[in-house]
């Protein structure tokens, strides 16, 4: 449902219960502990947590492949990267499935 990130905590300066409303997959939430965490595939529909950032979908696949206490590095992407690192992406898995 969800990856629980550990580090410094990040503090909520506003309230951290807000009025729920829909999630996506790889968007990051941060609840009243100030521990992250990173919805994946079986999340819930909606949260009520601040949303800080959303994984690109081209690196999502990898970060549900990291073993557990691994480290995790974020890096602000604009939306035209995100897009293109995507594109590389996708071409990447069809040249592996193309192999089978």
């Amino acid at each position: 449902m969800g990856m629980r990130l550990e580090g410094p905590q990040l503090e909520n300066i506003n309230n951290t219960n807000i009025k729920s409303e829909g999630l996506i997959k790889g968007v990051i939430q941060v609840p009243g502990d100030g521990n992250p965490i990173i919805m994946l595939s079986d999340h819930g529909t909606i949260g009520g947590y601040p949303k800080i950032a959303v994984i690109i979908s081209a690196d999502y696949d990898r970060l549900v492949q990291l073993p557990s206490g691994a480290k995790v590095k974020f890096q602000q992407v604009e939306l035209s990267d995100a897009e293109t690192l995507f594109k590389m992406y996708e071409m990447e898995t069809q040249n592996l499935l193309n192999q089978i």
